[in-house]
């Protein structure tokens, strides 16, 4: 039996559907790629849209293009405290490649069309419309604790003039009691935890040679091949991971929802360590040996190995190769990180879903990095529910509407139900 605030809350969900599909639209209309990482045109609209209902947010723009904007309400009663984040930026877009504008805003068979839709404007869409709806009077007063909410820019770049800087600069107004985020996460799934890049670059270096005279030099080319299959034998090193962490995902129906919701072959990369040859750059004309080549090669770590451990084997390994020096160029805060895989804002937000007419979703760690590693080092439990990531990053990128109006009944109702039970 859902409570009187529950049932008023969906009763106003339902009567602005339009105009919570219009935010979004106008989101998505206001161009936001990073790089270069100017937020200002949607950042006024989630400005304009906190204005109007009555709150003062601070803006804190250390960098004058990248805005990040922090609000908070007080219930009438004490209680704990919860933190929405999104982040504004989004992946740039090739116009070329899309088959309408990146930042349409369509809405076409259903469908809500551009950059960001899924990372994460509609995450942002539905975090802002549920801190305004519960922040209501009417609603208001039967909520116990603290809502902070928090926009920030620059979250593709790991944040150093988003939440990074925040956390550095402004640390008292980020933390909270737990942090509910709306990245990309399917229905199907809830993140509660990260791998961690490792980002290596090696340069190789020969004498180099005429084309014709493969003996008389070492091609730098063909090294950078053996390197990168010699780093691949990493992904058998083992981890030490917590049983609890790792064991759901051996469980067949658990992998095969994680794999619906987030792509075939997410659970198996789960507790392995990924390679990707992000760049490659060698060579300077084609009747020529090669004398030079560097590359930058993207590690993932999961859950139980930590860099400093990786290291050392990735030491051994670059010492068959004397052609070559390496280092590390992703920065030195990263670790994988989780929060409790049965903690009390997962609970809800499982409950929440099911009550919404939808399969209880399944936890799971997330292959990339996202803002929540931040709250989850401060010690705040960090968890994340939003939209299908199948086109995150693709040309003609894109939600459904249904599932956009999903996701915000269950933030706003996930977080009235975390409000109301803190005493």
């Amino acid at each position: 039996m859902m409570s009187a605030l529950e049932q008023a809350l969906l009763a106003r969900l339902a009567a602005t559907e339009a105009q919570s599909i219009a935010f979004l639209q106008s989101l998505l209309r206001a161009p936001t790629p990073n790089p270069p990482g100017d937020t200002r045109p949607a950042a006024t609209l989630v400005l304009n849209a906190l204005r109007d209902a009555g709150f003062d947010p601070k803006v804190i723009s250390p960098h004058p293009e990248m805005p990040n904007i922090i609000a908070r309400f007080d219930a009438p009663a004490p209680g704990r405290h919860l933190v929405l984040n999104g982040h504004i930026d989004t992946f740039p877009a090739d116009a070329s490649e899309w088959s309408r504008s990146p930042y349409s805003g369509d809405v076409v068979d259903g469908r809500i069309h551009g950059r960001g839709a899924c990372d994460m404007k509609g995450g942002l869409a539905s975090l802002t419309l549920a801190f305004l709806h519960l922040h209501l009077h009417a609603l208001r007063t039967e909520l116990r604790g603290s809502l902070t909410y928090t926009a920030v820019s620059d979250e593709e770049t790991f944040g150093p003039w988003g939440a990074r800087y925040l956390f550095e600069h402004h640390r008292e107004l980020m933390l909270g009691d737990c942090l509910l985020s709306g990245e990309p996460s399917s229905p199907s799934c809830i993140r509660f935890g990260e791998k961690s890049p490792y980002w290596v670059a090696i340069t190789i270096r020969t004498k180099g040679a005429h084309g014709a005279y493969t003996h008389a030099s070492g091609s730098a080319t063909k090294i950078a091949g053996r390197v990168v299959r010699a780093l691949e034998t990493l992904k058998h090193l083992p981890t030490r991971a917590p049983d609890n962490l790792l064991a759901m995902f051996r469980d067949p129906g658990i992998a095969a929802q994680v794999d619906e919701g987030c792509g075939i072959g997410h659970a198996a990369a789960i507790p392995e360590i990924t390679l990707s040859l992000g760049r490659i750059s060698g060579g300077l004309k084609m009747n020529m040996v090669p004398g030079e080549c560097r590359i930058e090669v993207d590690l993932r770590l999961p859950i139980g190995l930590t860099k400093e451990e990786v290291r050392p084997h990735v030491a051994r390994l670059m010492a068959d190769f004397p052609e070559a020096s390496w280092e590390e160029i992703s920065s030195p805060e990263h670790m994988p990180n989780w929060s409790d895989p049965d903690g009390e804002m997962m609970q809800i937000l499982r409950r929440t879903v099911r009550d919404d007419g939808r399969k209880p979703p399944v936890p799971v760690i997330t292959l990339g990095t996202t803002d929540t590693r931040l709250w989850r080092f401060a010690g705040v439990p960090a968890y994340v529910y939003g939209h299908t990531p199948e086109t995150m990053a693709a040309a003609d990128e894109n939600i459904e509407a249904s599932e956009f109006l999903h996701v915000l009944r269950v933030h706003t109702l996930a977080a009235a139900r975390y409000l109301m039970a803190g005493a």
